[in-house]
């Protein structure tokens, strides 16, 4: 399909509170791009637009506007048919996010965007990778804090490995500045977890239908931490529940199918500053896992969030002020082997013999750093395609952009990827 796109990016849901740090970031990152802002309310847009403008004191009155709405599909496809990227910060993505995608398909034209819900990222690979990768365009999900710092920060600990990796643990600390204010988690990243988590039971026959072949038995198995426990930075920690998992290993299932190489294993916690922060974590959780499983719970969770989350959670969430102190690590351990074998499937016949500490850091994971990196992958495809797998597809993160400049163009922009130590065991 030839069409005429007068845009390079297009950022869709740009006066939500997403797409408003999307145009915030967008200034310095799609700098040198033409770039455009879309949704259904051309007042609310052109207001965003003078409020960030403002903010940083640059005129954005002459960003174009275009007007698109998830209920009405041709708009979506002629919004998609102006750009070479749409970026999509519209959600929950479980409700919102497949119109878009579709429209994406119809136009050729590439996606990104920064859902967290393992089922619609898994489900939208089942339904759409063939479809995108015979037009040849790249849908990526997961371009944010979940899972940019987990997929990529993988990504990074294997390059710096020098040798196999047979396993990694990812632990997640978060830290504000500061007094911790009430209400600092936004609406719509609450709503998202309620949609997410209350069809978990969708995500295993997606899967089935998905990885028709089993990955190969990778020895030693990486066992499961207890649910509540100390890692090694002496810090009590929880599993994580949210999409980095599910990333990393449709990365390595990636690989393994396309290069043939060895898929590690990998577990992913979140650690907390005490024991009485971890067990009200725990409390919240355990009730939220309660009432989400029935519609009644549901509707109580997405009406009362500020109860249910003991004033974490508002409709207007963070503070500007708060959010910019709010640092994020990801403290990454692999262990492995110094040796190559020549086949995937082949086992070692001794215990790993290498060890690798890695981390991943940065501030306001959740808006700042969110949409810095899914911006710099909208600009990735742009800019480095040639560096990309050459079918296109829905990709992960890690899939897509393993061999880009992707973390470095990171560091630039207020990431850190550093290696801590390397050791023989």
């Amino acid at each position: 399909m030839s069409i005429a796109r007068n845009l390079d990016v297009i950022i869709f849901g740009a006066s939500g509170f997403t797409g408003k740090y999307a145009i915030l970031e967008g200034v310095k990152v799609l700098a040198g791009l033409k770039w455009g802002v879309a949704g259904r309310n051309k007042e609310k847009l052109s207001s965003t637009l003078a409020e960030i403008g403002q903010k940083v004191n640059t005129d954005l009155s002459g960003v174009p506007i275009v007007l698109a709405d998830v209920g009405n599909q041709k708009s979506l496809v002629q919004m998609a048919q102006q750009c070479r990227v749409v970026v999509n910060c519209c959600g929950p993505y479980r409700l919102y996010g497949e119109p878009v995608i579709q429209a994406c398909l119809e136009a050729e034209t590439n996606h990104v965007d920064v859902s967290g819900e393992p089922q619609f990222l898994e489900g939208m690979q089942l339904k759409y990778h063939e479809a995108a990768a015979e037009k040849g365009i790249y849908l990526i999900s997961a371009c944010g804090f979940d899972s940019i710092p987990a997929d990529m920060g993988t990504v990074f600990l294997e390059q710096q490995f020098d040798g196999v990796v047979n396993s990694v643990e990812a632990y997640v600390t978060s830290k504000m500045k500061g007094r911790r204010e009430m209400g600092f988690i936004h609406y719509g990243t609450w709503a998202s977890a309620v949609h997410a988590i209350a069809n978990m039971d969708e995500v295993g026959k997606i899967r089935r239908d998905l990885f028709k072949t089993k990955l190969p038995e990778i020895e030693p198995k990486l066992k499961e931490k207890s649910a509540i426990h100390k890692s090694n930075a002496g810090k009590w920690s929880l599993p994580f529940m949210g999409a980095d998992r599910s990333c990393v290993m449709r990365t390595q299932r990636f690989f393994y199918e396309t290069e043939n190489k060895r898929p590690l294993q990998m577990k992913a916690y979140i650690s907390f500053g005490n024991f009485v922060e971890v067990c009200a974590v725990s409390f919240v959780g355990a009730i939220f896992w309660l009432l989400v499983k029935s519609s009644l719970g549901q509707n109580l969770l997405l009406n009362y969030p500020r109860l249910f989350s003991l004033g974490a959670v508002s409709h207007e969430g963070a503070s500007e002020e708060a959010m910019n102190n709010t640092f994020f690590t990801l403290h990454f351990e692999g262990r492995g082997w110094e040796e190559k074998l020549s086949d995937p499937k082949e086992k070692y016949s001794y215990p790993p013999n290498k060890v690798i500490q890695t981390k991943v850091s940065g501030k306001n994971p959740g808006y700042g750093a969110t949409c810095v990196a899914l911006l710099l992958s909208a600009r990735t495809i742009l800019q480095e395609s040639d560096k990309m797998p050459g079918r296109g597809g829905f990709l992960t993160p890690g899939a897509a952009f393993a061999k880009t400049n992707l973390i470095q163009q990171l560091c630039e922009n207020g990431f850190t990827f550093e290696v801590v130590s390397k050791a023989k065991l």
